[in-house]
């Protein structure tokens, strides 16, 4: 691997890092208002899904794509 290449791959680490850190927390806070909420629940709750379905689905994709490259490198 090249010294650009590991660069890129330490910054785009770090960003994942950071951009999953701020997923969690948000998905987190969401669901803690859900459950003090105790009159407007249904809004609580459709903001709760709306952040943590982005969590989930990048989640996803990153378990895709590990397997995915996991599947290449072995074949």
């Amino acid at each position: 691997m090249t010294y650009h290449a590991a660069s890129v791959a330490t910054v785009m680490t770090a960003t994942t890092v950071i951009v999953i850190g701020y997923r969690v927390g948000r998905a987190h806070a969401a669901w803690r208002d859900v459950r003090a909420a105790k009159r407007d629940l249904p809004a609580k709750r459709k903001t709760a899904w709306s952040h943590t379905r982005p969590l989930l689905l990048g989640a996803l994709f990153m378990v895709a794509t590990f397997v995915t490259a996991a599947y290449d490198a072995a074949h």
